[in-house]
């Protein structure tokens, strides 16, 4: 009954043993039997880029400005005289044409002292005659005292030669003598007159080129009491208003000529070079502006007297066609230089640094090494403007890869 029972126990324990060692004989069947599998083969990716065939070409480089419009003829009519405002026809803003009124004062105030100033020249030669007939009295009697001052001294001569004859008595004499000098002071308050007339005329004849030049003025002023457009322009500001009492010197209107306008833009101290190289070999300079969908070109015409260390300031003509352009605008324009011959233009994508493209060889990247020269304008985009030692037909990768490298495997697409 024992060995029963210990066969039974053996017998329960023999049973997962047999499972385990079936399962891995199961295992090592299949393990046995599995179909190889191929080795893995690790492809290098490819990067699909866009490229540009190597053409070299003249071009003109482009820099591109800011700059401010300004006015080179902006005029600030002032009141002549204090006045009233009589009349102003314009607005801020408002364009007008030669000939047109501007702004007037009062008739009243402006004509006034021109009245004033016509009476005070006239008054002055009235008093320059008076004078001139005063001077011609005092010089005749002058004239006539002298003559008589020639008879005294005579008499006295005469006398003192008749008193050494003992025919005169000596009171004769003195009485003579007497009379003589009474004349000699005749003769000096005589020409003492004349001398006074010659100041006062040489007085009233300064008071009248004062009296004149006053007129003159009074006149000027009446003229630009009534401020007329001297030529096509626009207003720029309006500083009164009708019925306003102004005083002397004070400002009315602003207005520019549509002609005086002109770009202040700064050229950069780099490219400086590149435009006094330009200007010395006689090249017309000119810049592009594109505005409100039209294109415009603005010569330059001179270049500032004084430079900073940021560059110069150059200005261009704007053209009469550019009606909407006013003082202060701030606009952006591309200057055109001298062109550059045994250059290509390409996309900033293509470059790496600031010396250095890929070309695409056996479809891998090859670095070349360049010299960017400037920039220039391509269909309305800034391009870099480059140099460099390129194969015949070879391709720029213009798609910037930021690991590009030697080698680097790519395909170029359309």
């Amino acid at each position: 009954m024992a060995v029963l029972q210990k066969m039974k126990t053996m017998r329960k324990g023999l049973v997962p043993l047999l499972i385990v060692l079936g399962s891995i004989a199961l295992f090592a069947i299949l393990k046995m039997t599995k179909p190889a599998q191929p080795p893995v083969q690790v492809q290098q990716k490819v990067w699909p880029v866009t490229a540009m065939t190597v053409q070299s070409e003249t071009l003109a480089p482009v820099i591109s400005l800011f700059g401010t419009v300004e006015s080179n003829a902006l005029v600030t009519a002032a009141a002549p005289v204090a006045g009233v405002v009589a009349s102003l026809p314009v607005k801020e803003g408002q364009a007008f044409q030669k000939g047109d009124p501007l702004v007037a004062l009062a008739q009243a105030d402006i004509e006034l002292p021109y009245q004033i100033a016509k009476a005070d020249v006239a008054d002055t030669e009235a008093e320059l005659r008076i004078q001139g007939l005063l001077y011609e009295a005092n010089r005749k009697r002058l004239d006539k005292e002298k003559r008589v001052l020639k008879i005294k001294q005579d008499d006295v001569k005469r006398n003192g030669q008749l008193i050494k004859k003992d025919l005169v008595s000596k009171s004769t004499l003195d009485t003579s003598k007497e009379a003589m000098v009474r004349q000699e002071y005749t003769v000096v308050g005589a020409q003492l007159a004349v001398e006074e007339n010659k100041a006062k005329v040489a007085q009233l004849e300064a008071r009248l080129e004062k009296a004149k030049a006053n007129l003159e003025q009074a006149e000027i002023n009446r003229e630009r009491g009534n401020v007329i457009a001297p030529y096509d322009g626009r207003i720029a500001k309006v500083s009164v208003a009708e019925g306003d009492r102004v005083a002397a010197n004070a400002a009315m209107v602003s207005f520019y000529g549509l002609d005086s306008l002109e770009l202040r833009a700064k050229i950069p101290g780099f490219e400086l070079n590149k435009v006094y190289d330009a200007i010395e070999e006689g090249v017309t300079l000119e810049a592009e502006l594109k505005l409100n969908g039209h294109a415009y070109t603005l010569p330059l015409k001179r270049l500032a007297g004084e430079a900073t260390p940021s560059g110069l300031d150059a200005f261009f003509e704007v053209p009469a066609t550019a009606k909407t352009a006013r003082p202060g605008d701030l606009w952006q324009v591309n200057l055109y230089g001298q062109p550059v011959p045994n250059v290509m233009a390409v996309p900033y994508s293509a470059l790496y640094g600031a010396d250095r493209v890929y070309i695409v060889v056996d479809g891998q990247l090859k670095s070349v090494t360049i010299q960017n020269v400037g920039e220039v304008m391509v269909d309305g985009q800034v391009w870099a403007m480059i140099r460099g030692d390129f194969p015949d037909s070879a391709q720029i990768a213009i798609t910037h890869l930021p690991n590009a490298i030697n080698g680097l495997k790519v395909s170029v697409v359309e």
